[in-house]
């Protein structure tokens, strides 16, 4: 009999298997789980290494349904801002990374909330103070916006007679000169004067990514633009180079990024890029952008924003189309990921995901965001069988909702605000997707908001008492239970990895996190603050917190 390599025994172990969904051991042996409860013993040898839990959980890995990897690798090794909300903050960061990179041609970040600046957007001239003689280009946390600077401004030839670009808002004072926020594709006209960062840096960028996630207890995720989007470099070899070196120590699903001015032909492609992917790193599903979001006007409503009666947002792809697209992406095997923030972008979606049952087919197609959904709605989301891709950390009172948001919003569109618990009694399945760098990856803290609908304490962008205590919409809860299996289960379903991941049995790969408490013990509020002791992935130890960090398997360069 091979023995096992690892027995995790002494605590609670939720399976997120229905039909056995709490042991107190399990045993692993060649990265597969291969006996639960009493069994394990039986599998111990000389060789076998004992984990002690003492108590605390064990859980399997937590999957990330929604994340963008790469884009937070950059912001963590560039001018990142996500760790402050205050003006104050944002000039401090600016200022020390100008200072501390003097020979940067350009000075490159993200992490801003709008929230902090008079009116919502922030001005060229606060950038001109700090930094005048080099152009500096900041994304907004949400990654629909930059603030740029008056250098940046000139290079890109933006002036009072610039025109908008198609899918895009160039904001203008009241004599018509840009402020230096640039809405959606308009901060492509800087963007795109920005040389890609060299092959090594996004390679860094991408190690960070994933240490900083298994950190959390994230063993797989859907890479939710893997492509040349969002001003982010492409990160589809990046993925094969490092799997093929064996630091691909997660297992990630991508989502290839839709160029809207492109067409069917792009199918080409991306089936060669499916063929290229078969390790750790799959490349089966097509991310399509449908609009933008509601801060800036511009997620699709089915009636105007409220003090705008002219506006109801942009619709990136029209319906027609998207459903022709869609039926094509079907055809192909691709599974289909949509972002639609908007109730009218929602509708055009499910409309659009009306696909014909397949023999043969399972597919995996899922609506990303989901702030507002029409009741209408609902059963017909429903009966797609569409996965819904939920960003719970955004269920809150919080200053960016608050401020920048529910101003634009009327009665009836602010009582369908993140729906969650109105989807899953319908019937429609859930996943969690952070998508970080917008939003922290921490899924405690995702868990946390999902069920108490308020903010985890340890959130810097949700400190007000109001966040932390006042629930948005609290009947739109749902249980713990539904929250753990949506970033277990659920995830896992929707990047396809289900058969081999997201659950502990007999037979599954050892993709496993250690809990410093037991969620299912704790009280709700402070689901928050359980954090993480130990990740494996694959049945290897990726992080952990005794080392202060990540194992030599994540740091192997």
């Amino acid at each position: 009999m091979t023995h096992a390599d690892w027995i995790f025994s002494g605590g609670p172990v939720h399976t997120m298997d229905p039909a056995h969904p709490r042991t107190d051991a399990v045993a692993v042996a060649d990265g597969k789980i291969v006996a639960l409860g009493a069994d394990a013993a039986d599998w111990r040898g000389p060789a076998t290494e004992l984990v002690p839990l003492r108590g605390k959980a064990l859980l399997p890995g937590f999957q990330d349904a929604h994340v963008h990897p790469l884009a937070g690798g950059l912001q963590m090794l560039g001018c990142d801002l996500s760790g402050a909300h205050s003006f104050a903050e944002y000039r401090r960061l600016i200022a020390h990374h100008a200072q501390a990179h003097p020979a940067a041609e350009w000075i490159q970040g993200a992490g801003w909330y709008g929230d902090v600046f008079d009116g919502g957007f922030p001005h060229r001239g606060q950038l001109d103070e700090l930094v005048p003689d080099r152009p500096v280009f900041l994304i907004s946390h949400d990654g629909h916006g930059a603030w740029v600077n008056s250098r940046a401004l000139e290079l890109a030839g933006i002036t009072e007679n610039t025109p908008n670009p198609d899918g895009g808002i160039i904001a203008r004072d009241g004599s018509g000169r840009a402020t230096g926020m640039l809405i959606e594709h308009a901060a492509d006209l800087v963007s795109a004067l920005i040389p890609d960062p060299d092959q090594q840096h996004i390679r860094r960028a991408l190690l960070a990514a994933q240490a900083y996630l298994h950190s959390l207890g994230v063993t797989a995720w859907q890479d939710a633009a893997v492509g040349q989007a969002l001003g982010i470099p492409d990160s589809f070899e990046h993925y094969l180079a490092l799997d093929s070196e064996g630091l691909l120590t997660a297992t990630v699903t991508g989502a290839l990024w839709w160029q809207r001015d492109r067409g069917l032909e792009q199918l080409e492609r991306f089936k060669e890029r499916r063929a290229k992917a078969q390790g750790r790193f799959r490349a089966t599903a097509v991310k399509i952008m449908v609009d933008g979001v509601c801060e800036n006007l511009t997620a699709a409503l089915t009636r105007p924003y409220k003090g705008h009666p002219h506006e109801v947002g942009m619709s990136l792809i029209e319906a027609e189309e998207l459903a022709r697209i869609t039926r094509a992406v079907d055809a192909e095997g691709f599974d289909l990921h949509l972002h639609a923030v908007g109730d009218q972008a929602v509708r055009d979606c499910v409309n659009a995901l009306g696909l014909p049952r397949r023999e043969g087919w399972d597919p995996r197609h899922q609506i990303a965001h989901l702030d507002l959904v029409d009741p209408a709605d609902v059963t017909r989301f429903a009966a797609t069988g569409a996965i819904a891709n939920i960003q719970p950390l955004w269920a809150r009172q919080d200053p960016v909702l608050v401020e920048t948001k529910l101003p634009y919003l009327d009665e009836t569109h602010q009582k369908v605000h993140f729906a969650f618990e109105t989807l899953r009694s319908a019937g429609v399945e859930l996943a969690i997707g952070s998508d970080w760098p917008v939003s922290s990856p921490d899924p405690l803290w995702g868990i946390h908001t999902a069920v108490n609908r308020t903010a985890p304490p340890g959130d810097p962008h949700a400190r007000d008492r109001r966040s932390q205590t006042e629930p948005l919409l609290p009947a739109e809860a749902i249980t713990l239970g539904a929250a753990l299996a949506a970033h277990t289960t659920g995830a896992a379903r929707a990047n396809r990895l289900d058969a081999e991941r997201g659950a502990i049995r007999v037979g599954m790969t050892a993709d496993l996190v250690v809990l410093d408490a037991d969620p299912l013990a704790a009280e709700a509020k402070d689901l928050g603050e359980i954090g993480v002791d130990l990740t494996f992935a694959g049945g290897q130890p990726v992080y952990s917190r005794a080392r202060h960090g990540v194992l030599p398997t994540v740091l192997a360069q």
